[in-house]
């Protein structure tokens, strides 16, 4: 028993030609007298300089036999009587294996699996014999994962080849290049994109000591600002937009797709980011006495005089609980000091509250994404008392920790060995342990007061820091959320295939069976890949665990670098 794969828009009798490597494939059939007609066309075709490309990924074609469409066929796909010229191949019986010969315009096309090697998922168990007889000269992985490869670009270019050949009948030439490219069309801002380039290479290798000086502040204000941040982002995102697709070498089609697919998911996001943003600008223009009020109620009310009742409450021996008075009062002062410090500045920007109103406005008229990275970065300036309060609370709270675990070694008798970082026995003096015992009982006195003091500080940094998490998973959200992806698995999976499996259908009779190779849509796990691996650093960063963990070994709470976001989403 013999495999062949037949296209199934195929049915009509003549000399079928294609590849007999690794398998017999039918790419077509032509409708000639006699066979060697067929076969110098398809050595004229060869010898063309535009298939050389289409012959190093798929191989030679050739003419495999002559095909008579049978009238009494029980399926209603094609099920010709071939008479194969190539002697392996003659069988008694044959299975005929129908796959879709997709146009390379349409961007429909066959893919492997990611590990290349498991092509099929047979639903059939009586098939898996049948189809081994064609492949049971591979002896290893690799070379199991290069024939399935050939057979893939096989079926990918049957289309292309029928198309080239029928040109070739009219006297006229085709470009491999060329034909597939119809989305080349996108590359008409090429010109608009060149400029933009030669522009930015401009200014980066200008001599000038303003663009110098500008570049500078601009590099190094990235590390701090999520709006330098988001504006280099739509600058990427803009450039590779106006770059458009590009041709691709060998005509691959999966390379293809993807850019086609990051062409237009980008193009996508950032018109939603446009309409969102600009909705949101007339909610902000509307509304603006009330966020005027909220902007108030939170970064005064909330952050500033709630802050003080706070420290005044904690001054007064909270609940029962006895502090040192001292110490207390040194804290409490010494924090009220700095939040009315920070409040006087406040006060003098609270006229131009309105004037930062208009540039979230304007702001949002670039989009959603620039908003919220506007709202990261006010967050983060408008809260720096706090932060300020924190590094305080959590450096004295540090240092006790660190004293607390050398008086411990002392009274073991041990000391930290710094050369070979470990604990050796050692033996102290008396004075030495009188003055570890005077310290003790300074930190077991003053201990419970700073430790007050600090988780108050602390519980408002994981708390701000949790609505700057927030912020950022939105930005991520809005910035890299594969949307025409989703659109196009929903649409037409085929052209975003995630592997390959057999379909296998009763014939009309119900006597036989047909076999059909058919593509799984792209998983959803791929689809969001990058997604998934933000949320790992996101989840693995701000785990409740370890932010828990940094608070009681006072460590400092700090934010996801920026770094770690790029990373995975670009």
């Amino acid at each position: 028993m013999s495999s062949i794969f037949w296209p199934c828009d195929v049915a009509r009798s003549g000399f079928c030609y294609g590849w007999d490597h690794p398998t017999l494939c039918v790419a077509g059939v032509l409708e000639a007298e006699e066979d060697s007609h067929a076969e110098a066309l398809l050595q004229r075709v060869a010898r063309s300089a535009e298939t050389q490309a289409l012959i190093e990924i798929c191989g030679a074609p050739r003419v495999l036999g002559r095909c008579v469409l049978s009238p009494f066929a029980r399926s209603s796909y094609p099920q010709p009587d071939v008479d194969m010229f190539c002697g392996s191949s003659r069988a008694h019986s044959t299975t005929y294996i129908y796959y879709h010969r997709h146009d390379v315009n349409s961007l429909r096309f066959y893919a492997l699996d990611s590990d290349g090697t498991r092509l099929f998922e047979l639903q059939d168990e009586v098939l898996r014999w049948s189809l081994k007889h064609d492949f049971s000269h591979t002896t290893s992985l690799r070379s199991a994962s290069n024939t399935w490869q050939i057979l893939v670009n096989q079926w990918n270019f049957a289309k292309f080849l029928e198309q080239f050949i029928e040109h070739e009948q009219r006297g006229q030439t085709i470009n491999i290049q060329e034909h597939s490219a119809r989305f080349k069309e996108t590359s008409k801002f090429t010109a608009i994109y060149e400029k933009f380039h030669c522009t930015i290479d401009a200014i980066e290798s200008s001599t000038n000591l303003f663009w110098r000086v500008t570049s500078f502040v601009f590099v190094y204000s990235r590390e701090f600002s999520i709006t330098v941040q988001q504006i280099e982002s739509r600058a990427r995102k803009l450039r590779r937009l106006l770059r458009g697709v590009q041709p691709v070498p060998n005509g691959d089609m999966r390379l293809k797709s993807s850019q086609y697919i990051e062409f237009y998911n980008t193009l996508w996001i950032i018109l939603n980011d446009l309409i969102i943003g600009i909705a949101l600008r007339q909610i902000l223009r509307q509304d603006r006495q009330a966020f005027l009020h909220l902007f108030k109620l939170v970064f005064e009310d909330k952050a500033v005089h709630e802050i003080r009742q706070i420290l005044l409450w904690l001054d007064s021996w909270p609940a029962g609980l006895k502090l040192n008075t001292e110490l207390s009062r040194f804290y409490s002062h010494s924090f009220m000091g700095l939040i009315a410090l920070w409040n006087r500045g406040f006060r003098t920007v609270i006229p131009l509250i309105p004037m930062l109103l208009g540039a979230l406005e304007l702001g949002s008229a670039f989009g959603v994404t620039m908003a919220l990275a506007m709202v990261c970065d006010i967050v983060c300036v408008f809260m720096a008392h706090v932060q300020l309060c924190y590094l305080v609370s959590v450096t004295v709270y540090g240092h006790l920790l660190r004293l607390t675990a050398s008086l411990w070694n002392l009274f073991r008798g041990r000391r930290h060995n710094v050369l070979r970082n470990r604990t050796d026995p050692w033996d102290y003096d008396v004075d030495q342990l009188l003055l570890g015992t005077i310290l003790f009982t300074l930190i077991a006195y003053l201990f419970p007061t700073v430790l007050v003091y600090y988780i108050l500080f602390a519980t408002m940094r994981v708390s701000i820091i949790l609505v700057y998490a927030s912020l950022e998973t939105a930005l991520a959200f809005m910035n890299y959320f594969p949307l025409f992806a989703l659109m196009l698995r929903v649409k037409d999976p085929q052209r975003s295939p995630g592997g390959i499996y057999m379909r296998v259908e009763p014939t009309n009779g119900g006597n036989g069976v047909d076999v059909f190779v058919e593509s799984h849509p792209l998983p959803f796990a791929v689809t969001f890949s990058q997604y998934v691996e933000l949320w790992k650093r996101l989840a693995k960063h701000y785990h409740p665990f370890r932010l828990v963990w940094y608070v009681v070994s006072g460590r400092v709470l700090d934010t996801i670098p920026r770094t770690y976001v790029h990373s995975t989403t670009r």
